[in-house]
């Protein structure tokens, strides 16, 4: 049986446990049972340490296998209870076996008192126990362990998904809009060009090399956002107004990435701005919170909208720190609240 094979079926390398278990147990079970002393009588012997140790090894070596074919057998988490019932019966079995077919002590139906007779039904089943319940804790925390590092495993390629999925969604719209953008104010003006020209690379170039990391701080955010809404002003002038208002003592704390440049994205997409009707997004730091607000004024002609960009924010926040994003929509007004992260 290799020993990696052991090891991972008991939790733990036992070796020790083993040496100096089985000699301890069998040294204190004449005290513990039979009232053994070394002053008094019943007189501790050596004659009762040697026998107890050798029976302690058969009811723990024997048990011990039990435990570890049981747990190939049954190795998933999911299958516990039922492992350690199918367990505890086979040791129940195996112990009374040894305890009394062992051809030294009487079986419990023998009417021979001899010393260590009957007793030793007692003695094996409480010792049995009392070793199989270490195991089984060892066991017990070390599945529970794996169990929650696969969970966090998990989680993080779910983010990291959801984030990569979200790269693709924002690409392609702000890039084939300011492209469209650009060829006009090259055409209008071309001394805005060289400008919008750095601010669209400054932007693309962030999207592109930042890492795919489940968490960003505000100061990161704020940088993309400020080279995003440069390009949403020269792109609609006075239609357009996006306030952010986020105190320095704020920007160490965490965001979700790319949270704020598509809410904003998306208050464009549903609501009107124009000349006449200007589109006002404001961004401001409350209690603790990120709320981006925006005058609503729907487009006559719905846009045909997944949402998929504003449940990835929310699934990647529940998973996170178990918690939602918050959308209100009023009379006059569509707010959305994000929450903060602490800084690491």
């Amino acid at each position: 049986m290799r020993k990696k094979s052991v090891r991972e079926a008991l939790g733990f390398n036992d070796t020790w446990f083993l040496i100096l278990g089985i000699p301890l147990l069998g040294f204190i079970t004449p005290i513990i049972y039979v009232g053994a002393r070394f002053h008094r009588p019943p007189y501790y012997v050596w004659q009762s340490f040697v026998f107890t140790t050798l029976i302690t090894a058969v009811f723990w070596l024997g048990n011990r296998m039990i435990l570890i074919w049981l747990r190939r057998r049954y190795p998933a988490f999911e299958d516990s209870r039922k492992r350690i019932f199918i367990t505890g019966f086979a040791m129940l079995i195996y112990t009374l076996m040894v305890a009394n077919l062992n051809g030294v002590t009487p079986p419990f139906w023998a009417k021979d008192e001899i010393w260590y007779g009957p007793g030793c039904n007692v003695m094996g089943i409480v010792n049995t126990i009392a070793v199989a319940s270490v195991y089984e804790i060892v066991y017990y925390m070390r599945q529970l362990k794996i169990s929650v590092t696969r969970q966090e495993e998990l989680k993080n390629e779910s983010l990291m998904a959801q984030i990569k999925a979200l790269k693709s969604q924002v690409d392609p719209h702000f890039l084939f809009n300011n492209l469209n953008t650009l060829s006009a104010i090259v055409q209008d003006d071309p001394q805005l060009a060289e400008p919008f020209i750095q601010q669209l690379a400054k932007l693309y170039r962030y999207i592109l090399e930042m890492p795919e990391s489940t968490l960003i701080t505000v100061k990161e955010e704020l940088d993309l956002l400020e080279a995003y809404a440069y390009l949403l002003r020269t792109r609609f002038g006075d239609s357009l107004s996006v306030t952010i208002d986020i105190p320095p003592s704020h920007h160490a704390k965490k965001i979700i990435p790319f949270a704020l440049q598509l809410l904003v994205e998306n208050a464009i997409k549903h609501n009107i701005a124009s000349t006449a009707k200007p589109l006002l997004v404001n961004i401001e730091a409350l209690d603790g919170r990120i709320t981006v607000t925006n005058n609503l004024q729907k487009k006559q002609q719905p846009v045909i909208s997944t949402g998929k960009g504003l449940e990835n924010i929310n699934s990647r926040i529940r998973l996170l720190a178990n918690q939602e994003m918050t959308c209100i929509t009023t009379m006059d007004k569509y707010i959305v609240t994000l929450p903060l992260f602490p800084e690491a």
